[in-house]
């Protein structure tokens, strides 16, 4: 979200109107939303304590090697 500053500049009614209805709008949609996400989620995560998961697992080892690896080998030659 920005946060901007109107220090030394003068808002015409209309500019004065649409930026008080921006705040207005965004502050009764957002925090229903978000506190709604935030729920979900911790409700998700007492599931899976619960339920002692595994962790999943979102990296594999594809293989195990030691020493410097050589150039060619690496680009595919």
């Amino acid at each position: 979200m920005r946060t901007v500053s109107f220090q030394g500049i003068q808002l015409s009614n209309g500019q004065q109107r649409r930026l008080a209805e921006q705040q207005q709008v965004t502050a009764s949609f957002i925090n229903p939303v978000l506190a709604q996400q935030v729920e979900q989620t911790l409700k998700a995560v007492e599931a899976r304590k619960e339920q002692v998961f595994e962790p999943e697992r979102i990296w594999t080892l594809e293989r195990q090697e030691t020493g410097t690896t050589c150039v060619a080998e690496w680009m595919g030659f």
